[in-house]
């Protein structure tokens, strides 16, 4: 079936989009979507002359600008104003200081040189889910939609299916001359963001960077390391050693504990203890080893890794609220000089807790490498680490009637130069200018005394939070990692090894809601077990059982899902 079929195909899906399917679409979780529209062209086809929008101006390939030479698609995109509805979340850096993104500058601008207003929908904080499930009971889609489209009940291509989302690819090819022309230049990027079938589903972020995808690993207190004399770990052993010398010297008072972490969601995969997983090679979660589906959670080397936490647990090592500290009490610890060592990002974590410690001189972080495995060879599982495609992108409802002008406008404010300035930079001359070529933040975003750098610079760019579609320019996060040791950081975590992270692979329709199934459980399981093994409290003696009862779980047809979608990634 080609495109333009499938196309007409939806359409007449959206025209028989029944009560009933909503609602079980509704009963899914998982996915960030939206509501309603107006009228204009039929979805998926292009806005017709008469129709009040006109087809934008082939604009050139987006690159990396010359100072205040950036390239313009046409302006106004369309002979009248169009407005556009976009169901995305507030991010929390930016709801600091505004109640919505159409009060960010970037957007005012937007909307004043594209004749383009974008009508924001922004579900409650913490709330995302259930307002996409209330809106898709509604039938009421907004024309985009934010989501991390891979999570969605049967992937991207059931959404597809469904109709709920249209493809992108014929709508590109008219519509977005600069997204189209960054796909044609990167290959590797476009394989990462297509289904199996080749069929573009979403505007995405993307990190065309290598060394931005590194934004996470382990940090502890340098200063601390420093008045005992103690280097930086390298290997699981060095880890013990640093953390026991922590705990009998208590180089921060009394009661310090060596190694303390953030509680995730939905499961464990992101937990920092977890990645101590790595030292054996492996990850809490889907990973290959030359090509072959593995489960950390159920592999021998597992053990090893609960023996060692158990160890580390019952000499006092580990926070015995490891399993339960949210963002607060993680902070009220760092901060109160309780935790020695811990997992966290590079600006959420290690920059913010400095920018809350700035007062005291003596609070020092520094990033140590994942731990080196057997085979001499530093393993990164963080999930960003290993591709451009960061997950998370925005695509058009198929109920939208201006799906020609969402692709439009997409393209110009996030894929031509000039788009591309406003979203990683701001305004020129307000939040940024051009020094020698470099487009240099202003003291507005650099020395805001209210704000951290991240939070002040999102009241002008869109360089960071939930709903972003261009590629990430890495002279933004050069001027936005405030510290030496943020930058340090980052070299080294880059210097793992990713080759046994799984790609962006997308099982079919079938095979995720098969797959969603049996993870769901799985992990429900093997989380409860997790804190279990290294408390104590479940004996490893039983881990035998454990692995059998991951069996009864289905966890090898589950891999075998994942495998089957890493061959066809393969082939894409």
């Amino acid at each position: 079936m080609n495109r333009m079929n499938r196309i007409d195909r939806m359409n007449r899906m959206n025209k028989g989009f029944s009560f009933s399917m909503v609602v079980a679409l509704a009963l899914l979780a998982g996915a960030c979507s939206s509501g309603g529209s107006t009228s204009n062209p039929a979805p998926g086809e292009p806005p017709k002359k008469e129709e009040a929008a006109k087809s934008p101006q082939t604009a050139p390939a987006p690159g990396t600008p010359a100072a205040g030479n950036a390239k313009k698609p046409k302006l106004p995109l369309f002979d009248k104003p169009v407005e556009l509805s976009w169901f995305v979340e507030l991010d929390a850096r930016v709801s600091a200081t505004k109640k919505n993104y159409s009060e960010v500058e970037a957007f005012k601008l937007l909307e004043k040189e594209t004749g383009v207003k974008i009508n924001f929908k922004h579900p409650p904080s913490g709330m995302v889910n259930e307002q996409f499930n209330l809106m898709i009971a509604s039938g009421d889609l907004t024309d985009i939609m934010t989501s991390s489209w891979a999570s969605y009940p049967g992937g991207p291509e059931k959404a597809l299916n469904d109709g709920v989302i249209l493809p992108l690819n014929e709508l590109i090819d008219k519509y977005a001359p600069n997204f189209k022309q960054f796909l044609n230049d990167h290959p590797d990027i476009k394989k990462e963001i297509v289904t199996d079938s080749g069929t573009i589903y979403s505007f995405p972020l993307v990190r065309s960077e290598n060394w931005l995808r590194y934004v996470f690993g382990f940090q502890l207190r340098q200063d601390w390391l420093e008045q005992l004399g103690l280097k930086v770990p390298e290997t699981i052993d060095d880890w013990y050693t640093v953390l026991k010398a922590f705990k009998e010297k208590n180089p921060g008072g009394k009661g310090v504990i060596p190694f303390g972490n953030q509680t995730t969601k939905p499961n464990f995969s992101d937990l920092p203890l977890a990645y101590f997983m790595s030292a054996w090679g492996n990850t809490y979660g889907f990973y290959q080893v030359d090509g072959k589906v593995k489960f950390g959670p159920a592999d021998p080397e597992y053990k090893q890794f609960l023996e060692t936490m158990n160890k580390w647990y019952k000499e006092g090592l580990i926070d015995p609220d490891f399993a339960a500290t949210d963002a607060k009490q993680f902070d009220a610890k760092v901060t109160g000089h309780k935790i020695a060592a811990w997992g966290a990002l590079l600006n959420g974590g290690m920059g913010r807790l400095m920018d809350l410690m700035k007062d005291d001189p003596s609070f020092k972080i520094v990033g140590a490498p994942m731990p080196k495995a057997k085979d001499g060879k530093n393993y990164n599982f963080h999930k960003d680490a290993s591709r451009a495609y960061t997950g998370s992108g925005n695509a058009v409802s198929g109920k939208s009637k201006k799906s020609a002008e969402a692709v439009a406008w997409m393209d110009a404010a996030g894929w031509s130069e000039w788009g591309h300035n406003i979203m990683n930079f701001g305004i020129e001359g307000v939040s940024y200018n051009w020094e020698n070529g470099y487009p240099k933040y202003t003291d507005k975003v650099l020395k805001d005394p209210n704000l951290p750098v991240v939070n002040a610079l999102n009241q002008y760019a869109f360089s960071s939070g939930s709903g972003r579609f261009f590629d990430q320019d890495a002279r933004y996060f050069e001027q936005v990692l405030s510290y030496p040791q943020q930058k340090e950081a980052s070299v080294l975590w880059a210097k793992a090894s990713t080759d046994r992270q799984l790609p962006p692979v997308t099982p079919t329709p079938a095979e995720s809601t098969k797959l969603a199934s049996i993870i769901n459980e799985v992990y429900t399981y093997t989380d409860s077990m997790f804190v279990k093994f290294i408390n104590g409290t479940e004996p490893l003696s039983n881990f035998d059982a454990y692995i059998a009862r991951l069996k009864q779980m289905k966890i090898d047809e589950a891999i075998q899902i994942n495998q089957a979608a890493l061959e066809r990634y393969k082939k894409r």
